[in-house]
């Protein structure tokens, strides 16, 4: 090799030498969080309603890198407080803090700055403005009880019914019955017919209830602002292995060593996210058994207070259907009247539209109130959960026959997969805080499958 060549190398390995000292350099010059991003997160959580809030929560203060990622514009999920409609914060999902016994929002709220109003659950049946007589009431309160009494019953012997078949025929052809189906609905979803009593009972909801003045949907926006979560960013598939996972997304790829499903089972059901490798069969099934059941809302706003008390209250239209509404007054302080409908009804409702379903609830109204309630009624609106692309429902009941499914799907799946939400947890399903807890269980299981690789 001639002089000049012999120069020409030794400049490329000297250009090479200080390209490699000056990369190396910046990288040791970027902050360690900026380092931590680029290496992408260790664990991927899809859903940011309260389950997927909390485990990223729990993971970001183990020291985990997390990233949520969510199909809506917004978070909360099935806990959404709206402020606009009518004037003041109502919850179009879950709207009470249950079981306060073993409820963590109670303690999250308080050292929040969330004020909670403890609430009387008692509904009381109306005719007209009038409660039932001494001895109509004494019925009343003696058919809810015999037929709490007999679902309890059945749990506690093992037996997985239809909660309808556990009950005596002197309860099923009781006058109130419609009245304690009517409630039982619109707490869980859909009719006793429908449900197991083995679930049913398993279910734990000890201390009083509460509202949240500023709404359950704003309390779980508060938990997420600590966490980060990509708004808009809906997963269409995981791709799991030994490896890790990648999250196919519109925005593109998104590889990460364990993902936390928390999402309803309604999007594994209908297809909307989709696994490669296909799901066990028994958890793919386990998804079937948990389906959503559906409880709506309507807020009625009056331009006064049309009750003749001003306390709030709770009530219901007697009936001898199922078609009655369950109402609350008062909501957000005002002239404003929370309606709940579930089940059978529910669903009618929802299919009839908006103006129906608010119509109908003012027209049960006037029944009770006489006309003044339409003549100073203001505006309302309805809420629609089974047409919610990413819920397709309210709350998760099991199927009589598969008890069980919940604690199946409390279990990691290929040391990749956890799964979180309500319908995941058997002592606290379709709950806020039941949500709150498989949150935490699945950040325990997800930072334990780190650290096993």
């Amino acid at each position: 090799m001639n002089r000049s060549g012999m120069k020409a190398r030794f400049s490329a390995q000297r250009r090479r030498l200080l390209l490699a000292i000056g990369t190396s350099a910046a990288a040791l010059a970027v902050p360690r969080g900026a380092r931590a991003q680029a290496a992408g997160p260790e664990v991927a959580v899809i859903g940011a309603g309260a389950a997927g809030i909390i485990a990223a929560r729990r993971l970001k203060a183990a020291g985990s890198r997390v990233i949520v990622l969510e199909a809506r514009d917004r978070v909360g999920g099935r806990a959404w407080t709206d402020t606009s409609s009518v004037g003041v914060a109502w919850d179009r999902g879950c709207g009470r803090l249950r079981a306060s016994a073993a409820n963590p929002w109670v303690e999250y709220a308080r050292l929040n700055g969330f004020d909670l109003q403890a609430t009387a659950p008692e509904r009381v049946a109306l005719d007209g403005l009038k409660s039932p007589g001494g001895a109509d009431t004494a019925a009343w309160h003696a058919l809810r009880d015999r037929l709490q009494a007999e679902l309890e019953q059945a749990g506690r012997r093992g037996l997985d019914l239809a909660a309808e078949a556990a009950l005596t025929r002197k309860t099923r052809e009781d006058a109130w019955y419609p009245m304690a189906v009517a409630e039982l609905a619109a707490r869980h979803g859909v009719e006793p017919s429908s449900f197991s009593t083995l679930d049913y009972q398993r279910d734990r909801a000890d201390g009083a209830e509460y509202d949240v003045e500023k709404g359950c949907g704003a309390l779980v926006a508060n938990a997420a602002r600590e966490v980060d979560v990509r708004l808009r960013t809906p997963v269409t598939r995981i791709r799991w292995g030994s490896r890790g996972v990648t999250l196919d997304t519109p925005a593109g790829a998104l590889a990460a060593r364990v993902v936390i499903v928390a999402v309803p089972p309604s999007q594994l059901v209908q297809g909307s996210l989709g696994f490669a490798p296909f799901l066990p069969v028994e958890v793919l099934e386990a998804h079937h058994h948990l389906p959503l059941g559906l409880i709506n809302h309507v807020a009625l706003r009056f331009k006064r207070n049309v009750l003749p008390s001003e306390a709030a209250q709770t009530f219901r239209l007697r009936r001898n259907n199922l078609r009655g509404l369950s109402y609350a007054t008062r909501v957000g302080g005002g002239s404003v009247f929370s309606a709940s409908a579930g089940g059978v009804l529910a669903h009618e409702l929802e299919a009839a539209g908006e103006p129906a379903t608010v119509d109908f609830a003012l027209a049960e109204l006037v029944q009770i109130l006489g006309g003044d309630a339409r003549r100073h009624f203001d505006r309302g609106a309805a809420t629609a959960w089974a047409a919610d692309p990413y819920s397709r429902g309210s709350r998760s009941h099991c199927l009589p026959g598969r008890f069980g499914a919940r604690e199946l799907l409390s279990r990691p799946v290929g040391g990749r997969i956890v799964f979180a939400g309500e319908h995941t947890e058997q002592a606290a399903h379709g709950t806020l805080h039941g949500a709150y807890m498989s949150g935490l269980r699945a950040a325990r299981q997800a930072v334990a499958l780190l650290a096993t690789g």
